[in-house]
Formats: structure tokens, sequence, C-alpha cells
């Protein structure tokens, strides 16, 4: 393994880390980094037939991303943060995503909901490849970039940690990625309370964010935790002195309070800003 690379992988997943996580950081980054990992003889259930499997693979690449069965899966997928790296990438990479689902139909209606049905998704309801591989149970260390030879060049999950897709993308590119200038920005309203909130009714909260700086404002994603809450936005930079309106569309599942935090990526000096939507849902 290219030390450079072995270093990058260690130093990108602890820049973010508080102290006590360092020592967890370093023993699964040497652990895995190298490692081959394992897939079943028999191929678990391939959900939609239109996608690339593994045996079709064609890439250098390969991103494999393991969600047990513990927690909440919407949460810890972030389907439109994959979405949106799959189309980054293009045919660089083959994605690959490994559920051990508690139910398979609402892992379905899960991924249905999300316009998640076009992309390479296994239901491992024996849970194979975990009994193979072993995988940390850690969310963070569950998913792996993989070469031809399904050998891990890193680990880490990227949707957690921006800055492990930029290390992604520089291996599976070899082109360090250029970030443009930074920018400030003013928001309208960090925190919205909703007082329209219905168990399986739609409703938007709009948040406006003006660039305060001489630099065109970037809005890179906006990451959702929960497949409740959908953010939507142009795409265009926005120049100085102008807004740019992040919409979020809310569709409670349960009666309770509702408190929910939406995440946009953005060319600002902390990286990203942090949208609270809250309020008391009703039948």
């Amino acid at each position: 393994m290219n030390t450079k690379i072995l270093f990058l992988i260690f130093f990108t997943l602890m820049f973010m880390s508080c102290k006590n996580k360092k020592m967890e950081i370093e023993y699964y980054v040497n652990e895995w980094t190298g490692k081959t990992v394992y897939f079943p003889d028999i191929e678990p259930e391939f959900v939609y037939k239109n996608t690339t499997n593994i045996d079709t693979c064609l890439s250098e690449y390969k991103i494999l991303n393991y969600t047990d069965s513990t927690g909440c899966t919407s949460c810890k997928l972030r389907m439109d943060t994959w979405i949106s790296y799959i189309k980054e990438l293009d045919s660089s990479a083959c994605f690959l995503f490994y559920f051990h689902p508690k139910n398979r139909e609402d892992l379905l209606l899960l991924l249905k909901k999300a316009h998640f049905i076009n992309y390479p998704v296994y239901m491992d309801t024996s849970d194979e490849l975990n009994k193979l591989n072993k995988f940390p149970s850690n969310t963070m260390f569950q998913c792996f970039l993989l070469d031809r030879d399904n050998k891990v060049l890193a680990v880490g999950n990227p949707v957690l940690n921006p800055k492990i897709w930029e290390l992604y993308k520089e291996i599976i590119t070899g082109k360090t990625s250029d970030k443009p200038p930074i920018t400030t920005i003013e928001i309208e309203q960090q925190e919205i309370k909703l007082t329209d909130l219905q168990t399986g009714k739609t409703s938007e909260a709009v948040f406006k964010i003006k660039n305060t700086g001489i630099q065109p404002l970037i809005i890179y994603r906006v990451e959702s935790f929960c497949g409740c809450t959908v953010p939507e936005w142009d795409r265009q930079p926005v120049i100085s002195g102008k807004s740019a309106e992040i919409r979020v569309k809310i569709t409670p599942e349960k009666n309770e309070y509702f408190n929910k935090t939406v995440t946009v990526h953005c060319n600002i000096e902390t990286g990203q800003i942090l949208l609270k939507i809250n309020g008391t849902v009703k039948n």
C-alpha cells in the first residue's frame, strides 16, 4: 500500500475527530487498508436489474457501502448525498450498496421514496457479506474504496465526512480537487418552526441564504439525515449580493415533536451550515 495514501486516509479521518476517537481511527485505517473484501459465492438478491452488479463492473474502482439492520436506515444511508456522488464520478467507479435489512418491504419503500431505484442495491438478508468480512460495527467504517482485485484502498463513509469523499476522488481520478475561493453569507432564518405539520402530509420550509462576500457562493450539496425531509435548491453559483433558497419538503411519519437538521455544504470558511426545522406533528 502506498505510504502517501495511507497517511492521507488517516489524516483525513482524524482531522475532524475528537481526541478520544483518534485511536479508533488509527486502528481501523491500519486494520483495513490493503485488506481484501470477499463477496459471497452466491450473490444476494440484486434488486434492480438495470444497474451494474459486481460481476459486470468494468471500472478499476468500486465503492462498497454496507448498511446493517441497526438504527435508522435512511439516517445512516443519506441516499440523496449518494446520488450526487454517483453523478459526480459518472462511470469512474462502480457503486455497490449492500443491505442487511430489518424488513425487506420497508426498505424497498424507502428506496423508491428516495428515487434510489436505478442504483446497484443488494438485499443481503442472511448478512453473508458481513459474515465473510466481519465489518466494524461503527457506521463510519462500513464503507470502502476497493481496487479491481477488491483490496481496500481507503476506508471511511464519505456521506458522514465530506473530506473522505475528496480523498476517494483524489485516489480515483489522480487529481487534487481545486476548491473555489471562500465567501461569506447571511442566513435570514436558520431555524424554522412549522405550525402545519401533519402525519403523512407534506409541508415546506424555505431558507434564504444571502451571499455577502465578493466571490460567488457555491452550494455543493444539501444533506438531510432522514427520508422525511427532502431538500431542493438551484445548483447555479450565487453572485455577490444575491440570495439562494433552500426549500425543504417535510412529510412527518409519526405524531410526535418534529426536530430535524439539514446540512448545507458550501464555500464558506466553516465548509457547512446547519439549518433546523421543528414543530409539533398533529394527526
